[in-house]
């Protein structure tokens, strides 16, 4: 155990479940086949087909002309601007560069600016996110740099850590704005192919200056949730000797100090509207539930059923639902058939989504009820 780490409480803390058998209540029908959705706080903002993307305002269905349908839409913290990402295929390489563009919309979907990046072609595109301010930053995760932009202008650039060792090497990165200040959580290979070291949070400001980095305690990223003003990170370490791995659930404080650990995997992390619950999935049978307030974790365990569990969420009186598929499902790819499970009370609701497309395999909650997006819907699901 390390030092300054508090170890939430195990308890038979029983939750409620769902006191009625789980439906569907379609809420939008589209025409053309989705192969994903952009939703906040349960509502489907963006959808993108094989062919287009789409705009959604108070259940309204419009093309967005403009835009290939390749196109990653992401949001800033409060969705006052919308980032549009697009990376150029490989065979659209040109003079060895491989580029991607990235278009800042307001919340009106007006065009506020457009940066142009290159890499190398085999290179992969940087990391990005945009601020509630319209600040872009790209995270390069094979050279550890960061790019800032504002009004489509580059305002500063650095590097993340200092290393002697290779950094030719692709690294995980995610990134998080706070305000004014940008959060990176970065991997860093041990140098010439050494075991990897700690990973690291960095914290910026918006012009790059007064860079503050902190040591996590493991080394391989999994998942990074943030939301009112705390941060919840999942990762583990691998023991190449025993062939052991060491999984790691974590509460940091916005300096990076641990303030409690708990021992179980988290590949999947959801956190309560309300700040109050977090649920972590630990593998396709087992969920701990954090009740936040109380300092104290459930353990929610179910049969296994030889089926895989993804698309974690919970709403704000920490009921918790996941999506269940059989384990050969996407090695087969030849059915649609999935299931919206709800572990705090046995129940189920079958639904159907193209394995094609594993974006689309992700529920949503507002705090109150979940939903999800298929490929020709977007359902509430009770």
């Amino acid at each position: 155990m390390r030092s300054k780490i508090k170890i939430l409480l195990i308890s038979g803390l029983l939750l409620p479940g769902f006191s009625q058998g789980a439906g569907l209540n379609q809420i939008i029908e589209l025409n053309d086949a989705a192969n994903s959705w952009v939703a906040q706080a349960g509502h489907p903002l963006y959808y993108g087909s094989a062919s287009s993307m789409y705009r959604i305002v108070d259940q309204a269905v419009s093309k967005m002309e403009l835009y290939d349908p390749k196109t990653t839409i992401t949001l800033s913290p409060s969705s006052d601007f919308r980032l549009l990402s697009l990376t150029q295929d490989l065979d659209q390489v040109k003079n060895g560069q491989r580029y991607s563009d990235y278009f800042i919309l307001n919340k009106y979907e007006e065009l506020v600016y457009q940066v142009t990046r290159g890499t190398a072609p085999d290179l992969k595109p940087f990391a990005a996110a945009i601020s509630d301010q319209g600040v872009l930053a790209l995270a390069d995760p094979i050279q550890a740099h960061i790019y800032l932009y504002q009004a489509g202008e580059l305002i500063s650039e650095g590097q993340l850590y200092e290393s002697e060792g290779d950094y030719s090497l692709e690294r995980k990165i995610q990134l998080q704005w706070v305000g004014d200040q940008c959060y990176i959580i970065i991997e860093r290979p041990g140098p010439d192919g050494s075991q990897a070291l700690d990973a690291l949070l960095i914290r910026i400001n918006a012009d790059g200056r007064g860079q503050q980095t902190s040591i996590l305690p493991f080394s391989y990223l999994q998942k990074f949730v943030f939301q009112h003003n705390r941060f919840f990170l999942s990762g583990y370490d691998y023991d190449a000797q025993d062939e052991q791995m060491k999984p790691l659930i974590i509460e940091v404080s916005p300096s990076g100090e641990v303030l409690w650990n708990n021992e179980h995997f988290g590949h999947e992390l959801a956190l309560s509207a309300n700040g109050n619950y977090l649920a972590a999935l630990s593998s396709h049978a087992e969920i701990q539930l954090f009740d936040l307030k109380s300092q104290r974790v459930h353990q929610i365990q179910f049969e296994h059923e030889n089926k895989v569990s993804l698309g974690l969420t919970l709403n704000d009186r920490g009921e918790v639902a996941v999506i269940r598929v059989a384990v050969d499902f996407f090695v087969k790819r030849n059915t649609y058939f999935a299931q919206v499970y709800f572990p705090g009370s046995d129940h189920s609701q079958g639904v159907q989504i193209d394995p094609r497309y594993p974006k689309l395999f992700q529920l949503y909650s507002d705090g109150d009820k979940f939903y999800l997006g298929t490929n020709y819907e977007w359902l509430e699901v009770h």
